[in-house]
């Protein structure tokens, strides 16, 4: 065989590679249409591949999106467990770091419709994400009260503060001259005193 020959063969795909290629096909497209309005056959369109491949790899559809909701906590995981609030800190020091989660979010649009649309999309209780989404709120809610615990009710204060950053996130991704900085500046100026 020819070294011209040699060249024009394409390569096999490695299986984690793949599964990789997949699982980011996978997140964009939930993310721009939302889990209920993607297949696998959608999928495997996307990464140029047969829809069995994807298959091989992930045997549902339901299982894909575990497994890329997975990837994605894991990757927050790493990000939040770094510096975090001391729970017997005041307010200055909880809005800086709570700032800087923030900011990491302006930077990530893709990652904040796909969550914006599956919390939506998972109030269902037959979606595959449902317990997923209401353990998340759960853990959010707990490690934000003991993080505002110099509130005088943190629970209530923590279920304040989800709801503006959550609605908050939501009017950003809906509006694309949406001053989201000035707006959480503006509520932050009231909130942590």
């Amino acid at each position: 065989m020819s070294a011209e020959t040699m060249t024009s063969v394409p390569k096999r795909t490695r299986p984690r590679d793949r599964r990789d290629q997949i699982l980011r096909e996978a997140f964009r497209l939930i993310a721009d249409r939302g889990f209920n309005a993607v297949s696998l056959a959608d999928i495997a369109t996307a990464a140029g591949i047969q829809k069995s491949s994807v298959l091989h790899h992930f045997p549902s559809m339901n299982e894909l999106l575990l497994e890329v909701l997975q990837v994605q906590g894991l990757e927050d995981y790493e990000f939040y467990r770094e510096p975090g609030i001391d729970p017997a800190s005041g307010p200055r020091e909880a809005r800086e770091v709570f700032t800087r989660y923030f900011e990491r979010d302006l930077t990530r649009p893709e990652y904040v419709r796909l969550q914006t649309i599956l919390a939506a999309e998972s109030l269902a209780p037959e979606h595959p994400a449902h317990a997923y989404f209401g353990g998340i709120m759960r853990s959010k809610r707990e490690a934000m009260e003991l993080s505002l615990a110099w509130k005088p009710n943190p629970r209530l204060a923590a279920g304040e503060f989800i709801a503006f950053w959550d609605g908050l996130e939501t009017a950003w991704r809906g509006d694309d001259d949406f001053d989201v900085r000035a707006v959480w500046d503006s509520f932050c100026d009231r909130f942590f005193v």
